[in-house]
């Protein structure tokens, strides 16, 4: 019997990151180092590999254009939409995720510690995470799977007539509360009465550079895009002792948040590389984004960057071998929801919302994830000199664990 289109659930999460002031030191560096070795290095290296792959693909897509994906919200919102698929379903999810094999339960675990390890970010750093579920009165919901979100992602579960009004305000409150009024919405359009489930992730970070930049030394320079054009724009400056490595092929540096727990990697490739081909030989190599590098006395030329960005995701991650979650006909979360008359589930949108303001006090970004189912001191001597003043990678991590929050291609600041 041909499956009716019945279900419709938004997974919305979204990473921030903003300059402010360091929230009061509740953890010491070296505990939350010890934190940080109870994560399995595995879930980790599955989280960076498919974020990676993703933003490849993406960037391919997208040629010319910024795109920035948050492995960690993409991860974890796929992570909790696999925890309700069965079968072949699941098994695509897990694919896609490098978590084949695993059972449920483990994923779960390593989710959950994950989770433990960035709600202590430590000092320099404010970091919370909140999860919600929007339950429709009635329908007939799988208490296994309610069980396990709320166990393993502190869920909030919430049993509403999704059509009423004030559940859509109610909802936006909520997103409102858990981004600091930096994400004031996630819907604007009434709630479809097709609408059976939605689930919400909110991961809110705020940090400064452990060195910020001096505003006075920020200035007005070129930058040249991929494709030759010339634009004016402001540039950050510093001078100082950084992580850094050169190649005949690239510059990284790797610039530190809070007391260093987490940072941000630029790599610069070289005007003689072919940045297309570099691209994907960098993403590609999951181990180059989290090896430290020497320390070393430099200056730095930083562009300041806004990059707002909107992907719909569903034929990336088909391409990547995800397909079966969006098939009406072949579709299986049986593990969420039982079967009501002929009425089926599956997913029919995935949207990845992203924003990013890089400044001399620190960085601002957010990241939006939707899952749709219908159903100073004297400057030392200078060793090297880095101008990022054409395309460039980057990347947000969190150093102690080596999870990647954000990863991204600058074509136009």
């Amino acid at each position: 019997m041909l499956r009716k289109t019945i279900f419709i659930a938004m997974t919305a999460v979204l990473l921030l990151t903003a300059c402010g002031q360091p929230e009061e030191k509740t953890i010491t560096m070296p505990e939350r180092a010890r934190l940080a070795e109870k994560l399995d290095p595995q879930m980790a290296k599955a989280t960076n590999t498919f974020g990676l792959e993703l933003a490849e693909k993406m960037i391919i897509e997208h040629q010319g254009e910024n795109v920035i994906v948050s492995p960690v919200s993409i991860v974890q919102a796929l992570s909790m939409t696999l925890n309700g698929a069965a079968g072949q379903t699941r098994d695509q999810i897990a694919k896609i995720l490098h978590v084949e094999g695993l059972s449920v339960e483990v994923l779960n675990e390593g989710q959950q510690k994950l989770r433990e390890l960035l709600l202590q970010p430590g000092p320099g750093i404010k970091l919370s995470m909140a999860n919600s579920l929007w339950l429709q009165k009635g329908w007939p919901f799988r208490k296994l799977y309610l069980d396990r979100v709320k166990d393993a992602y502190d869920a909030q579960l919430n049993e509403r007539n999704l059509v009423d009004p004030a559940v859509l305000k109610e909802m936006n409150k909520w997103v409102n509360k858990q981004t600091n009024g930096l994400i004031p919405t996630i819907l604007d359009k009434p709630i479809s009465e097709m609408t059976k489930f939605m689930l919400l992730n909110a991961l809110y970070f705020d940090g400064t550079w452990k060195t910020p930049f001096e505003p006075k030394a920020t200035k007005e320079d070129e930058f040249t895009k991929s494709d030759g054009e010339i634009q004016r724009i402001p540039f950050m400056n510093q001078g100082g002792t950084y992580e850094y490595d050169e190649t005949e092929d690239y510059q990284a540096i790797r610039l530190p948040y809070g007391d260093g727990q987490m940072g941000m990697l630029v790599v610069l490739p070289s005007q003689r590389m072919d940045q297309e081909t570099f691209t994907a030989k960098l993403l590609a190599d999951t181990e180059f984004w989290t090896k430290p590098f020497n320390e070393v006395n430099g200056k730095l030329t930083l562009p300041k960057f806004r990059i707002e960005g909107q992907r719909e995701l569903i034929d990336t991650l088909s391409a990547m071998g995800m397909r079966l979650p969006f098939d009406a006909g072949q579709a299986d979360f049986s593990e969420l929801a039982d079967k009501n008359g002929d009425q089926w589930l599956f997913i029919n949108r995935i949207l990845h919302k992203t924003v990013i303001d890089v400044s001399e006090q620190g960085t601002e970004a957010a990241a939006v994830t939707l899952v749709g189912m219908d159903g100073g001191s004297a400057e030392p001597s200078v060793n090297f000199e880095m101008k990022v003043n054409r395309p460039f990678l980057f990347a947000i991590q969190d150093l102690q664990s080596g999870v990647l929050l954000f990863v991204g291609l600058v074509e136009t600041p």
